[in-house]
């Protein structure tokens, strides 16, 4: 930045726009010194308002005056004295009105608009300062909609007051400039300031203790005839006066009790909170000033109203505070006293010893003093309560996680017309969102519920109001560290700021003195208090800024990175670290400088680690993280960019291994969308789509034609990369197994050459899994299941389709209880991991463990299962397969008749190459139990045909042994079969199976 003076800086104000109803017939009607003085009268009666209740006149244009609320720094409260500027600017004008028409025959009135929201405020408050937003637009135009002496509110001012307006809702204005309709509400009247009882039913949570300790010094004085003097302090919503308002229930009916709220602005507002309780008590006011004597009921008399400046038989401060403690005296002679003071940090020092005087002086009789301030309560005075026999400071900090659950639990019910019961997300939202902040839960609960996305604007107000009252040092230090996140280092937030700058250690002090960060669990780490702080203070911060340090911090990041090493690696930085800051740059750089030069050279940087980091995470299976990461890379990256291919097929895999078809073939649309006349983009596209339709169930496609297309260019290597995958799949779905290790092993070429560890461990994985069904020995699978076990020690995502393998193979060899345990691990993994069909294959592998223990009813449970589970995301051949085992359980229990239901029950699904093999199976054995041999035999006939397509050992014996069981039902010679299905089973290494058809024929088994 250039120049001097105050840097722009973005900000959350309020917005008044006020104009006079018919200037334009004025001018022409009057003279135009006479319109000249009216105007100067208006303009008078408004800058007052504006200037008593906080605000800035930003500018004037013609009869219409702009003042902002929030200028130089923000308020908690800047909407409500917007709202009361113009409540009472308009009855200004209307006064100012009846004086003129009598005598200059002129009828004023006005209209005014009203918005909250996000701006740019350029140089000091004065002639000079500037704000720029639409905001000011949104504002002017609800002025200009207001009808004469109307005055129309934005939807967020409307929620900032509504505890003090009285408003109407209009319909939805359709207002210049605007896309949308902009809903708004009439301000109809203003309420009294006061507190209203709490009408809910929401119980007290999480305050036992500090409720406890009000009781306790209450109890004290009260023995003790003493005053007695509790500070309670909190940041702003973290329940005080919820905690007062139960300590009040809580006290007997005989106490009195006064409350007294200090202003945040106003004229002659010292002693407000002594003429609220003044107030209270109007009822008794003949006796108390009957005691009082007349001195002292005179002075309290003046607190009532301003003195006048001359008056010279005013009450001077000693004479009110004597006045004062005497009133308190006086009730507190008749029954006990509870004093509450609330909102000390707003109050007048003058009014803070008026305090001490009482809690000093008041003797033998039960007075309580009740002061709920703010934190900051201590920096102003220091010394506040010291010296003092009765007296406690009790600080208020967040309430806790399961305490957070239960209020939000609790609002949800209260809320139960707008809140699903079943929402737990909106729940979790909430209770973890709002830090421990009773009344940020339920502001965003109530955003929330109405789907609203953007943070309340009365957090906004009051965490805004918050940043404003910190100095500089320390404003500069934590913009810096929320750009870094919700967690940072002083190493990090040093290296953004300027050469030069002082450390940030002293500013880091500070903040911690103010609540607003606290010590991180590593050495030299802070973290924010509360989460909404952290996203207010960087939604504060210029973008402009934040665009160049979100790069500073990638660099920072990467090259803290790159100087790792495995036995000192760097705590806290990651390859996602680089990737979020990039990110952030890229974007703001966008919003803020999209002629930037270096623009082009950022995006590729950020879309390249964002796809790095997607790459990472789908290769360890975490499939959200992966799908998010890459296509926040494919948003980066223009049309016509290559990339968009390895984009699209790393999309589809995460969105296929999810479940999700239909946004896997969407992937690959999107790609030939912004890649239509790339030719490799297109065929890539074309072969994942194959692979797509074949594990959903549809039969493989025609090899030829692609092999063709990709003979034309022999060095794409992914794109025959995955053509390998897809003939290897074509072959398995076909009981061709040594076709597909043979299709496998080229695919792991064609990765390898291209350095492609994910494709190539995809193929490994392949190879793995396809040891389960091919000529491979159970002894050399399990050699190659410990080898891909090492390989992948530190990826669970990949070790579960190796520990399936695994615990397969185990099983086959006569392992039962080994194989179970490599379940229960496979299990554990895919269930932490979210892998929802390497679950479904976990309960598959235990059906097969099942029936081989001979536990069918168990198995056929398990087999049905996982049916239906596959069922459910699409994948309906493979399913179909499982019922027919299923059904295959029940007829070895013995019951014909229903596994003969059961395989009728799925004609109709088409079955995988093996399912369709079983079912005959099945289909003769049912034959057989019935006595139908010759169709039993003629199924067999059929059997034995189609297994000679196949060289799965296991499957082939399967087949075999069921003919044998045919063939010795009709009486003819098993022998054959029998010995043949033996000899299959042990070529593969599958003793407990062959074992079993030795058994069955009576041999020994070799």
């Amino acid at each position: 930045m250039t120049g001097k003076g105050p840097r722009p800086a973005r900000r959350h104000i309020v917005v008044l726009f006020i104009d006079i109803v018919g200037s334009t017939e004025l001018a022409e009607r009057l003279d135009p010194e006479l319109l000249l003085h009216i105007l100067e009268r208006y303009y008078a009666a408004c800058r007052t308002e504006i200037s008593e209740h906080g605000g800035v006149v930003e500018k004037y244009i013609g009869d219409a005056i702009m003042a902002v609320f929030g200028v130089p720094a923000a308020r908690e409260d800047d909407a409500l004295r917007a709202v009361l500027t113009a409540h009472a600017a308009m009855s200004a004008v209307h006064r100012l009105g009846a004086e003129l028409a009598p005598t200059h025959g002129v009828r004023l009135d006005a209209h005014c608009g009203i918005a909250f929201g996000e701006v740019m405020v350029v140089g000091a408050p004065g002639p000079d300062v500037r704000v720029i937003g639409d905001t000011v637009n949104t504002a002017s135009r609800l002025q200009s909609a207001a009808a004469a002496g109307e005055i129309l509110l934005g939807g967020e001012v409307a929620r900032l007051v509504r505890h003090r307006a009285v408003l109407e809702e209009v319909p939805p204005l359709r207002l210049k400039g605007k896309k949308d309709p902009v809903r708004a509400w009439l301000l109809v009247g203003v309420k009294p300031d006061r507190d209203e009882p709490e009408t809910g039913t929401i119980p007290l949570i999480g305050r036992s203790e500090e409720l406890r300790q009000l009781t306790q010094i209450h109890d004290r004085a009260l023995r003790h005839r003493q005053c007695g003097m509790a500070t309670l302090l909190g940041v702003p919503g973290i329940g005080k006066s919820r905690l007062v308002r139960e300590f009040l229930n809580d006290l007997p009916a005989e106490v009195a009790v006064l409350t007294g709220r200090c202003p945040s602005y106003g004229i002659g507002a010292t002693y407000r909170p002594i003429a609220e309780m003044l107030e209270a008590v109007n009822g008794d006011w003949p006796a108390i000033a009957e005691a009082l004597g007349p001195e002292s009921e005179r002075a309290l008399r003046g607190l009532a109203g301003p003195a006048a400046a001359d008056d010279a038989e005013a009450p001077g401060i000693a004479e009110i505070a004597q006045a004062v403690r005497s009133f308190f005296e006086v009730v507190a002679q008749r029954r006990p006293l509870v004093v509450v003071l609330d909102n000390l940090q707003w109050a007048e020092p003058t009014l803070l010893d008026l305090i001490e005087d009482c809690a000093a002086w008041l003797a033998d009789v039960p007075v309580l003093l009740v002061c709920v301030a703010r934190p900051e309560l201590y920096e102003i005075r220091p010394s506040w309560g010291g010296g003092m026999a009765c007296a406690m400071s009790l600080e208020l900090g967040p309430l806790s996680r399961p305490n957070m659950a239960r209020l939000v639990a609790e609002l949800c019910a209260a809320r139960a017309d707008v809140v699903a019961h079943d929402d737990d997300t909106l729940y979790r939202r909430v209770a973890y969102g709002s830090d421990g902040n009773p009344l940020f839960a339920e502001l965003l609960l109530e955003t929330l519920a109405e789907g609203a996305a953007t943070l309340p604007p009365t957090i906004q107000a009051l965490l805004g109001a918050r940043l404003d009252r910190l100095g500089e040092a320390e404003r500069e230090v934590l913009e810096r560290a929320a750009t870094v996140g919700q967690a940072f280092t002083v190493e990090q937030v040093a290296a953004l700021l300027t050469a030069g700058a002082p450390e940030p250690v002293a500013p880091l002090r500070r903040l911690q003195r103010d609540r607003l960060i606290r010590r991180g669990a590593l050495p030299g780490s802070f973290e924010f208090t509360q989460t909404l702080t952290r996203e207010t203070v960087y939604a504060l911060t210029s973008k402009e800024l934040r665009a160049d340090w979100h790069r500073t911090l990638a660099d920072w990041f990467g090259d803290r990175a790159a100087g790792a090493s495995d036995d000192a690696p760097f705590a806290g930085s990651s390859s996602g670290d680089v990737s979020r800051h990039l990110l952030a740059a890229c974007r703001l750089t966008r919003e803020v400088r999209p002629g930037d030069p270096l623009l082009r050279e950022l995006t590729d940087r950020a879309a390249a680690s964002l796809m790095r980091d997607g790459g990472e995470a789908l290769h360890r299976k975490d499939l959200p993280a992966a799908i998010a990461l890459l296509e926040l890379g494919r948003e980066l990256l223009p049309a016509g960019r290559g990339e968009h291919r390895w984009l699209a097929v790393r999309i589809s895999d995460a969105e296929l291994a999810r479940g999700e078809g239909a946004r896997a073939v969407a992937a690959l649309d999107h790609a030939e969308e912004l890649l239509p006349a790339d030719p490799r983009n297109l065929l890539t596209c074309a072969i994942q789509r194959e692979v797509l339709d074949l594990r959903s169930g549809a039969r493989g496609p025609a090899l030829g034609p692609l092999r063709e297309r990709l003979a034309a260019d022999p060095r794409d290597d992914l794109g025959w990369c995955r053509f390998h995958q897809l003939e290897a799949w074509i072959h398995i779905d076909g009981g061709r197994f040594g076709a597909a290790d043979l299709a496998f092993r080229d695919g792991l070429d064609r990765a390898r050459s291209m350095g492609d560890r994910y494709e190539e461990d995809r193929l490994l994985g392949g190879l793995c899994e396809l040891v389960q069904w091919s000529l491979t020995p159970v002894a050399d699978g399990l050699a190659l299941c410990a080898d891909l076990l090492a390989r992948f020690a530190g990826d669970r995502a990949l070790l579960v389709p190796v520990l399936v393998t695994r615990a397969r193979l185990l099983a086959l060899s006569g392992d039962l209880a080994t194989a179970r345990r490599s379940l229960d691990t496979a299990a554990r993994y895919a269930e932490e991991l979210h892998l929802e069909l390497s679950a479904i294959v976990v309960v598959q592998v235990r059906g097969l463990v099942e029936s081989l223990a001979g536990d069918h009813q168990a198995a056929k449970t398990l087999f049905r299962r996982a049916a239906a589970a596959l069922r459910t995301v699409g994948h309906g051949a493979p399913a179909a397969t499982l019922e027919v085992y299923a059904a295959r359980e029940t007829l070895r229990q013995g019951d014909v008749r229903q596994a003969d239901l059961e395989l009728a029950r799925d004609e109709a699904t088409p079955r995988q190459f093996r399912g369709e093999l079983a079912a005959i199976a099945v289909r003769a054995a049912i034959a057989s139990s019935d006595g139908e041999h010759a169709e039993a035999l003629g199924a067999a006939v059929r059997a034995a045909e189609l297994i000679e397509s196949t060289d799965d050992p296991c499957l082939r014996g399967d087949i075999l042994f069921a003919i044998a069981e045919v063939h010795r039902a009709a009486g003819r010679d098993p022998a054959d079969a029998a010995r043949r299905a033996a000899d299959a089973y042990l070529s593969k290494g599958a003793s407990l199976l062959a074992r079993g058809v030795r058994d069955w024929m009576g041999e020994p088994c070799p």
